[in-house]
């Protein structure tokens, strides 16, 4: 079967980098394809496409190299986030302290909307932090501390300040990852790589004073006794990310395989629930699953035709 017209002005959208074209094309696909198998695929896309495109948001040279800037009403899928009933009273809080700030902004009273989520690793902090720039229609502006590390003397806080400098000006929900890798508590041993986190720590406590109301900041860590007491004192809210319960853990995974538009048995759920420690090991788990099965499928089907 040869290329259709509305799959040739894709590939040429494509081909020309004309994103706005290559949408409506796309959706145009969508439109043409009524087989039954692609049904769930063709629903789920259109309702995407169809949906008024956002602007792309680009990060300044001078911060593109350690900072990520994400687009989430593009790329973040809603439909299969789950909320714990403890992370929701945490995001309908951080959206009442945007609106106390902004007042208090009009009043000159400084206030910033700052959280630190602690937890271990796989629990989703990062992943709340797309949430909330979703919730709140920004982008997302993200960095991972462990990757920020310069060589050069100085060379840290110079790029700490220019992400701040960077979220100062732009409306965005900015998170710092990792933080435990540059913040941890001040030593007075006089070694050079000892003095240099000392300076860093002192510009982002700098930093965290200097924050206008306007701007959510989140920040993450899966070592928070080793940060700095200081540091600490600057965020207002400090939220444990706990693994989910048994309940929770089925809850994620059920909404996770209605939006793919996959079914599996209860002794297959109560399997992945069993294996799977933490939120981000049960939606790996289930991935895994999936692919599985599709290959189990694609065997199935070259044994029929070569039979």
């Amino acid at each position: 079967m040869g290329l259709t017209d509305c799959q040739k002005n894709l590939i040429r959208a494509i081909a020309e980098n004309n994103i706005s074209s290559a949408r409506k094309w796309a959706l145009a696909c969508c439109n043409e394809d009524e087989t039954y198998k692609n049904s769930i695929f063709v629903s789920q896309y259109k309702s995407i496409l169809s949906q008024p495109e956002k602007k792309l948001f680009e990060l300044p040279q001078n911060v593109s190299g350690f900072m990520c800037a994400e687009n989430v009403s593009e790329t973040f899928n809603v439909r299969r986030y789950y909320l714990s009933e403890r992370e929701r009273e945490l995001s309908e809080k951080i959206t009442r302290m945007a609106t106390v700030a902004a007042k208090l902004k009009e009043m000159k009273i400084e206030y910033r909307n700052s959280t630190l989520l602690f937890g271990e690793s796989g629990t989703g902090k990062t992943t709340f932090g797309r949430y909330m720039a979703y919730k709140f229609d920004l982008p997302f502006c993200y960095i991972k501390f462990s990757t920020l590390v310069d060589s050069l003397i100085g060379g840290t806080s110079k790029n700490i300040a220019k992400a701040f400098s960077f979220a100062k000006s732009n409306p965005c929900v900015f998170m710092m990852d990792e933080l435990d890798a540059v913040c941890t508590n001040r030593s007075d041993s006089g070694s050079s790589a000892a003095e240099e986190m000392n300076r860093v720590t002192i510009t982002i406590m700098q930093e965290l004073d200097q924050l206008p109301n306007d701007v959510v900041l989140l920040a993450a860590t899966n070592r928070i006794d080793t940060i700095d007491d200081a540091v600490l004192r600057r965020f207002s809210i400090k939220h444990e990310v706990k693994p989910f319960d048994e309940c929770e853990k089925e809850r994620l995974l059920k909404k996770f395989l209605v939006d793919v538009g996959v079914t599996f048995s209860k002794s297959e759920i109560e399997k992945i629930i069993s294996e799977s420690g933490n939120q981000s090991a049960i939606i790996n788990r289930a991935v895994e699953k999936i692919a599985e099965d599709i290959l189990c499928g694609i065997d199935d089907e070259e044994r029929e035709e070569n039979a």
